[in-house]
């Protein structure tokens, strides 16, 4: 079972690979379609989309050691924001099927995933209460 578990996790590594960015380039763009996450190394990334009228409304920025772009992994569709680097910026991009096993072979990575999810959303929210007012 122990030789199994590490034949998962390998398997898992071979689906990272690192990328750089500079500041000011996009990682991905909202509507884009594509199964790979993010986690950052090094460097602040803006994730932001565009409301009704054009105008590009920030939804949070991300540094060292946060994930972003799970959320098209999650419930198979377009990009529902983009993602911009406000400064040089080195990511570790994970495909599906290494988002997958890491959820499956690694527990509390994917309890640590949720808790940030339900963060996130929890800011959203409160930054909409706070506009509303």
């Amino acid at each position: 079972m122990q030789s199994h578990t590490k034949g998962a996790r390998m398997s898992a590594l071979e689906q990272l690979h690192k990328q750089e960015y500079k500041a000011g380039e996009f990682i991905f763009f909202q509507g884009d379609v594509e199964k790979h996450f993010y986690i950052i190394e090094s460097g602040t990334v803006k994730i932001c989309t565009m409301d009704r009228h054009g105008k590009e409304v920030e939804i949070g920025k991300m540094t060292d050691g946060e994930s972003f772009g799970e959320f098209a992994l999650l419930d198979n569709s377009p990009r529902s924001a983009s993602a911009k680097c406000m400064t040089d910026v080195v990511v570790v991009r994970v495909s599906e099927d290494g988002f997958k096993e890491l959820l499956n072979d690694l527990p509390t990575w994917a309890t640590c995933m949720l808790k940030a999810f339900v963060s996130r959303l929890k800011k959203v929210m409160d930054e909409q209460k706070d506009k509303e007012v």
